[in-house]
């Protein structure tokens, strides 16, 4: 899942600790009430010097627990999609579609985060608000582990609802995320969240 991401920090000194425990309640507040939320969403990907790499966009579909659905348009059409028990990838232009659990790994914070797996992002993850921005809600994610493939996320919220979304890899580069036209829905098809592999689509599954 290597277009989309984000994340905070916590601090090990009890003191801090306390604080950070006060972060990750609102920040699991803030993903908690967006449980079933429409979007159009832009991103971007900068390299460790802040170059525009690649720009994409799409829709991303949200509902809890664990249930999403993101499309990217073309050029770089990609759809990645889970059912709340297994995220599958799919790309169109490689054929091949790669399914695998919706688990703990790291590799898959970011989405963990989108579905709101506040308990589940804590373990890896410290949680801290860095201040506001005319009127937004921000929070940074750093990892526990020397080793995570993310160095640092980010997220900022605006009036309750996810405004923005940053990734850090441990290379340093970025990709931003921008979230507009996010409606709350009151249903949603169950269907949005399932995949079907089309006819002559390799099928990959990573346990």
């Amino acid at each position: 899942m290597s277009r989309f991401f984000a994340v905070v920090v916590l601090s090990l000194l009890c003191l801090r600790v306390l604080a950070g425990d006060v972060h990750t309640v609102r920040l699991g507040e803030l993903l908690g009430g967006m449980r079933r939320i429409e979007a159009v969403f832009n991103q971007q990907l900068k390299d460790e010097k802040g170059v525009l790499l690649q720009a994409s966009g799409g829709r991303v579909l949200l509902a809890h627990p664990g249930r999403f659905r993101w499309e990217t348009a073309p050029p770089f059409e990609q759809l990645v999609v889970s059912d709340g028990t297994t995220v599958w990838q799919y790309d169109p232009d490689l054929a091949q579609v790669v399914s695998r659990p919706l688990d703990q790994r790291a590799d898959q914070i970011p989405s963990m985060l989108l579905a709101g797996e506040i308990d589940a992002v804590e373990k890896l993850y410290s949680i801290r608000a860095s201040g506001d921005d005319a009127g937004a809600e921000r929070f940074e994610l750093l990892p526990h582990d020397d080793g995570s493939p993310f160095s640092r996320l980010a997220l900022q919220f605006r009036a309750g609802l996810l405004e923005r979304l940053e990734i850090t890899d441990g290379l340093g580069q970025r990709t931003e995320v921008s979230f507009s036209e996010v409606r709350v829905l009151d249903v949603i098809d169950a269907g949005r969240f399932r995949f079907v592999t089309p006819d002559g689509v390799d099928e990959i599954h990573d346990d």
